[in-house]
């Protein structure tokens, strides 16, 4: 079994929903295709944000990319 670690960081334009779950998604889906990482292969996601980031939390914008098995 493989195990890897990756890390990664995105802006967005305002504090909103749409922005936060937007900046998020195209990361996490960035992140996953360069490093050629499946959805069923990820086991842990840790979110960190900015304290001027209230509107969403960025782990919302997992569930649209379909990885509803991770805690």
């Amino acid at each position: 079994m493989r195990v890897r670690a990756l890390r990664g960081a995105t802006t967005t334009g305002e504090n909103t929903k749409e922005d936060i779950v937007s900046a998020t998604t195209e990361l996490l889906e960035e992140m996953l295709d360069r490093n050629d990482v499946g959805t069923d292969d990820v086991i842990l996601i840790i979110f960190t944000s900015t304290p001027e980031l209230t509107a969403e939390f960025p782990a919302a914008a997992v569930r649209k990319l379909g990885l509803s098995h991770i805690p």
